[in-house]
């Protein structure tokens, strides 16, 4: 590793960057920055649904390990607080999804009163597990970039520092915006309209956005295209008769709105509430209507529907605010020509 160039007056590093680009590296330095910052700390503790005071007494009370050698295997991160909770932290990078290690470690887990296993991956994972009274949770490094990016920490820094390891290091720049999706079934068009949730299968990522595109099958009385445009306030992905288990995290997603929560869990439960399949859910504000719709682009022309949709949009297909802008304002012009030819 070069730590200075010629012509520079200091290295460009921060002390990050020192720790390599790897998942023990990235894995000790969130370690690190929970150790030094108290605030830190319990941003993290509270997103995770530790409930628990940020206090001198509490903090001095808590230890923090990394790579503790146990029988079922080397875990990443612990933290403890004795009679009060014991977190146990799996680091992956790019683009790794958890597997078999949501089982490996529950046997590692110490008697206290809260315990959490928590996965943090290169990717959205919002599957949520309650194992023996282990709760399961699954971040992004991207949520753990949001945790720590805000006007809290604005003059840290440490927490700059780190952030700036992450994004360089890790390549974490990227945010899907709006995920558009073929909707034609009427049970998931009523999932949408009455409850403002968006059902699927199990899905990674974490988009800004939906906006549903109603097929001609779905016979809707305004007709094909896109309608909507909702903002999506939380993702998780569940089993819907377990909803009612996650209400603390739907209570989060609605900015404490007991309205809303109630309307969503009622969303996930009115249909396949009882099946044992895992769905993601994605978790919306009132959507937006459009005043006229958006469609796919037409034809059999050579490059069509590039950053757009054409014919069977595939899983996954997001779209950038600024092609939606321009879309909208492709049909801003064309209503405003047709108006004056008449």
């Amino acid at each position: 590793m070069k730590i200075k160039e010629a012509g520079l007056n200091r290295s460009a590093l921060n002390q990050f960057d020192l720790l390599g680009v790897d998942e023990v590296g990235l894995s000790k330095a969130f370690a690190y920055i929970l150790g030094r910052e108290p605030a830190a700390l319990y941003s993290f503790l509270h997103h995770i649904g530790i409930k628990t005071q940020n206090t001198k007494k509490n903090y001095m009370a808590t230890s923090i390990e990394v790579e503790r050698v146990r029988k079922e295997g080397r875990t990443d991160i612990e933290i403890k607080q004795s009679g009060k909770y014991h977190v146990i932290v799996e680091s992956k990078i790019k683009i790794n999804k958890v597997k078999q290690q949501r089982t490996q470690y529950l046997k590692s887990f110490d008697n206290e009163r809260k315990k959490v296993l928590c996965f943090i991956t290169g990717v959205y994972d919002f599957n949520k597990e309650i194992h023996d009274k282990i709760e399961i949770h699954n971040l992004g490094w991207l949520e753990i970039i949001d945790l720590f990016d805000t006007k809290k920490f604005k003059n840290n820094q440490l927490i700059r520092d780190f952030l700036s390891f992450m994004r360089r290091g890790f390549n974490m720049r990227e945010q899907k915006e709006i995920l558009v999706q073929d909707l034609g079934n009427a049970k998931e068009i009523k999932r949408f309209c009455e409850f403002q949730v968006y059902r699927r299968d199990v899905v990674f990522g974490s988009p800004l956005y939906f906006a549903p595109y109603f097929t001609r099958k779905a016979k809707q009385k305004q007709g094909e295209g896109i309608w909507y445009l909702s903002k999506i306030l939380g993702i998780l992905s569940l089993s819907p008769k377990n909803i009612i288990n996650f209400r603390d995290d739907l209570m989060k997603f609605s900015n404490n709105s007991n309205e809303l929560t109630n309307k969503w869990i009622k969303g996930v439960q009115i249909i396949y509430g009882n099946t044992e399949d895992v769905f993601t859910y994605f978790f919306l504000d009132e959507p937006l209507k459009l005043l006229c719709p958006l469609k796919k682009d037409k034809g059999r022309k050579k490059g069509r529907g590039k950053n757009w949709i054409a014919a069977m949009i595939p899983k996954n297909r997001c779209v950038s605010f600024l092609e939606f802008a321009r879309r909208i304002a492709n049909m801003d012009i064309e209503k405003d020509t047709k108006r004056k030819e008449k």
